[in-house]
């Protein structure tokens, strides 16, 4: 989770979207219900973009091994020193350095809108799966009422790394040429940390839950399974 490319300097990371606040926190127990949800009551987990390390730890909590990668100096050190569990620094388009089949659940949380070739790294994430295995991933929705109401002051446009703006169905078939199984695709909208890049939409944390609905939430999340 809050993976970003090494070449942003420490400048990039001193933002709230990468600050544990207390909507954050609640964001994070949300993720770990999720997994619970979705057939991972436990198992070991890699954190494909682990940022500072928020989500690792969270899980590790929940009783979850963990191990993440992160492209970032910054945030690879910090997740080194907030998670138990080892973190390996690069980036998600090259070959992941775990064996296959090692993995009960991997998650890939505000990542895979930031890479060029995104078919590479479901491939991995699909090879480092025990079959059976669950992969979730969430990224903004390019049908996001938000996108249509805010225009440029939409989160996507806020980061100029942001390279892919996924479609449900540019989704659905991203995970099936990767080999998966869908399980679920819908959209959701997070009032716990709303407002992270677009401050002035702060207010509405006092919702304080993620809100799902079939199209037009702000952000995709599909839970895929790895056949076998």
């Amino acid at each position: 989770m809050l993976a970003s490319p090494a070449v942003q300097g420490e400048a990039y990371f001193d933002r709230e979207y990468f600050q544990l606040h207390p909507g954050k926190v609640k964001y994070l127990d949300y993720l770990v219900g999720l997994l619970r949800k979705h057939g991972i009551p436990g198992g070991r987990v890699l954190d494909v973009g682990a940022g500072f390390g928020f989500l690792m730890e969270a899980l590790e909590r929940a009783g979850y091994e963990t191990e993440g990668m992160e492209i970032a100096t910054v945030p690879a050190e910090q997740a080194r020193k907030r998670a138990r569990g080892p973190v390996v620094q690069q980036g998600a388009e090259e070959p992941f350095p775990y064996p296959d089949g090692r993995f009960d659940a991997v998650t890939l949380f505000d990542v895979i809108e930031h890479l060029q070739d995104y078919d590479v790294a479901l491939a991995s994430c699909r090879r480092v799966l025990k079959p059976g295995g669950r992969l979730f991933v969430i990224t903004l929705n390019a049908h996001s009422a938000a996108r249509l109401i805010l225009g440029k002051r939409w989160a996507w446009y806020q980061d100029p790394t942001h390279i892919h703006m996924f479609t449900p169905r540019m989704m659905r078939e991203g995970l099936v040429r990767a080999g998966f199984e869908v399980e679920r695709l819908l959209t959701e909208s997070n009032f716990c940390s709303v407002g992270e890049g677009t401050h002035f939409l702060k207010p509405l944390r006092v919702i304080g839950r993620v809100v799902h609905s079939p199209t037009f939430g702000d952000s995709l999340l599909a839970v895929a399974r790895k056949p076998g």
